[in-house]
């Protein structure tokens, strides 16, 4: 560091010249008893000469090293050093979930804060320097990369943890492409997290390699580190998920709502509360006991007297260290009425001699048994020339009964209606026009309907050709009641006459909701647009099956036509990250939403026209939580962003797997902020070795005297 200094290594030529004048000083002396000695100095003459070299060498050095120490020498390790030329430092900072994990000393999140300001304090001058949080979907602290270190350690002091489970791949990628915007000739990457085994193992060894190979095909391959925050924790209970039907729920309808529970500890726990929840007020509360590393399922009950947006949470109180997962909460619609549209293809005036007839009396059956309580579905029947694009507006499903065709202008309506969200069943019967469906509905796979109708199967007077719904579990949302069989059992109806339903290996948009045990679908689904068609093999009336008799018929159309009409509602329960969308049907203009955040925080976001309808959407879901969506009708909307809970399992990766991933990745292990710094310092401006130097000039000095008083003895 002082290469001038180095000059003064030339005094060690001190001592040799003092030496060599020395030996040419003497003078001869004539002494009679000379010879005397003569035997003794021809026997320690080499020894006296290796003595005076010693000395002499001693000597030399000590002017040598002095030099050496006030030159301050540093090692590079054979590199060139970076000094205090700027930075681009990019952080990855862990922010998900599992980062509120407490310990004695604050949260896992508070350290890392803590530590990457650290670390940003002691940048250059001149650095440029970019945060990504990687919990949910990763995200940066700035737009773009910033030269003001106290602003990002501002703004890292605000920001808080508690996000969705972290996405480590899509975290480095989005690191890489900020890398690669960079301009200084440094670049670091440091990745600060708790290693979790989940975030990790989910990139095999190939994907790190591939990871590797991005870092190194950078213009400048920058310096990888990895910083490991928090210690392994065993104990943990968490709420993973809620579980209730996903139907159109009706005022005053029960809703069985099911919470997972789970204890990844090894001990196991007791007196465990938990505490069910409805629009922020306790309903019901549940004392139990989880063994260790298990789970189990909590069933809450319960009804709803207000139709509109509601939130239902369960939250387990017990003292462990992650309470983030200990609650887990969902949204739910309840609904006034849902207004259904039965276009009847064969009309009778005589009693359910009608094609919707029995359809109508199984949708509505608590009208047409005259109880004091209100069905959720409302029903209006009209005939074919009746069904114009008003009625559908009003509607939130139609059904084609038997319908034989449209014209071309009710098909344009319906195709408006279904794009926009509408859901419309078609089912067969002996009207159809199987041309017409073929060519204007079917339209080679583009049109509304799933499939093309095939040839008819079945006859209605030979029991040997009749068939019954395959006995099966049941996928499909609005089936899956069937899978309990105190609900009915669908395979005990008869079907007698059907259509083929062909679905084509690629149609891979078509669902098959139920076969029959003739091989053939008997409901298959399809989106379209915003909605949703379903279609239906045989006729929803008795000419064609004993479905309409059997008591199963009124719990399966019930199910499928309440299922459809929720189904073409955006969904209100979400995964961070995901958009917050709300559909606002009677708004013709654009307007504004009011959002309010898990936090608190109030935000706005402008509608835009989608189809006939306005639409509301909102994207900054990253927080899991509820977000509620003020309409302009005062009406609010519920959203709750979940996030998976694979992070509740609080296993780090240990040592061993920590130093595999480094080797994978090409990484630097660092244990604490210090040790990255004093990294960066040996980078920056090497090892200084001036201490060791003085110590051994001191030792030489040490060294001089010892052996210039033993040489001395000995001569004398």
């Amino acid at each position: 560091m002082n290469q001038a200094l180095l000059w003064g290594a030339a005094a060690f030529l001190i001592p040799l010249v003092i030496h060599i004048l020395n030996r040419n000083r003497f003078r001869t002396v004539e002494w009679g008893a000379m010879h005397l000695l003569e035997s003794v100095i021809r026997v320690n003459h080499k020894r006296f000469q290796l003595n005076q070299l010693i000395l002499l060498l001693v000597r030399c050095s000590i002017p040598l090293l002095l030099a050496f120490c006030l030159a301050r020498p540093i090692l590079t390790g054979a590199q060139g050093l970076e000094g205090e030329s700027p930075v681009s430092l990019v952080i990855l900072l862990d922010n998900s979930y599992s980062m509120d994990t407490n310990s004695e000393s604050g949260s896992r999140f508070e350290e890392a804060v803590e530590a990457a300001s650290r670390l940003i304090g002691e940048t250059s001058r001149g650095s440029e320097i970019a945060v990504i949080l990687t919990g949910g979907v990763p995200t940066r602290l700035f737009d773009e990369p910033v030269f003001d270190s106290e602003v990002v350690i501002q703004k890292l002091s605000r920001t808080e943890g508690g996000m969705g489970a972290s996405d480590m791949q899509a975290a480095i990628d989005e690191a890489l492409v900020v890398l690669a915007g960079m301009s200084h000739a440094r670049r670091e990457c440091i990745i600060m997290s708790d290693f979790q085994n989940r975030d990790w193992e989910v990139i095999h060894k190939e994907g790190l390699k591939a990871i590797r190979r991005q870092f190194e095909g950078l213009d400048i391959v920058p310096h990888l580190s990895m910083m490991q925050l928090g210690k392994p924790v065993q104990e943990n209970i968490s709420v993973d998920s809620l579980s209730f039907p996903r139907r159109a729920l009706g005022v005053g309808q029960r809703l069985d709502l099911r919470a997972n529970l789970r204890n990844h500890g090894p001990s196991n726990v007791e007196n465990v509360r938990a505490i069910f929840r409805v629009d922020g007020v306790e309903d019901s509360v549940t004392q139990l006991q989880l063994p260790p590393s298990a789970e189990t399922q909590v069933l809450f009950p319960s009804e709803f007297k207000t139709p509109g947006s509601h939130v239902v949470e369960v939250e387990v109180v017990t003292d462990d260290p992650l309470q983030a997962d200990n609650r887990f909460a969902a949204a739910v619609t309840v609904w006034e009425n849902i207004k259904v549209l039965l276009v009847d293809g064969a009309p009778s005036s005589q009693p359910l001699q009608g094609e919707t007839d029995y359809l109508s009396v199984a949708l509505t059956p608590l009208t047409f048994g005259r109880v004091q309580l209100l069905d959720l579905v409302e029903t209006e029947t009209i005939q074919v020339k009746e069904l114009n694009e008003e009625r559908l507006k009003k509607s939130r499903v139609v059904v084609l009964a038997n319908v034989s065709k449209l014209s071309d202008e009710q098909l344009k309506f319906l195709e408006t209606y279904v794009k926009d969200g509408g859901a419309v069943l078609v089912c067969g019967g002996d009207q159809l026009d199987l041309n017409w469906y073929r060519e204007k509905m079917f339209v080679d796979g583009q049109g509304l309907l799933p499939v093309s109708f095939g040839p008819l199967q079945g006859e209605v007077g030979e029991k040997n050709s009749s068939t019954a719904v395959l006995s099966q579990r049941f996928d499909h949302v609005a089936l899956e009641f069937f899978n309990d069989p105190s609900n009915g059992d669908l395979s005990s109806a008869t079907i007698r006459r059907w259509y083929q339903l062909a679905v084509p290996s690629e149609a891979s948009e078509v669902v098959t909701l139920a076969m029959m045990e003739s091989g053939d679908p008997l409901l298959v689904e399809k989106n379209y647009g915003e909605g949703v068609v379903v279609q239906m093999a045989t006729a929803c009336d008795a000419d064609w099956s004993d479905f309409p008799l059997r008591p199963v018929y009124v719990p399966m159309m019930q199910q499928l036509i309440t299922t459809m009409a929720s189904r073409i509602s955006p969904p209100r329960n979400i995964q961070t990250g995901d958009s917050a969308v709300a559909l606002i049907p009677d708004l013709s203009d654009q307007a504004t939403v009011s959002v309010v955040t898990p936090d608190g925080l109030q935000r706005s976001v402008k509608t835009v026209t989608e189809g006939t309808a306005q639409l509301a959407r909102y994207e900054e879901t990253q927080r899991p939580g509820l977000y509620t969506m003020s309409l302009p009708s005062t009406e609010a909307i519920h959203f709750v962003a979940e996030t998976s809970r694979t992070e509740s399992s609080l296993d780090l990766l240990n040592e061993t797997q920590i130093a595999e991933l480094a080797d994978e990745l090409s990484a630097t292990v660092l244990e604490s902020p210090e040790q990255y710094l004093e990294l960066d310092r040996l980078r920056r401006h090497g090892r200084e070795v001036w201490k060791i130097a003085l110590a051994a000039l001191l030792g030489l000095l040490f060294l001089e005297l010892i052996l210039q008083q033993r040489f001395a003895r000995v001569r004398a």
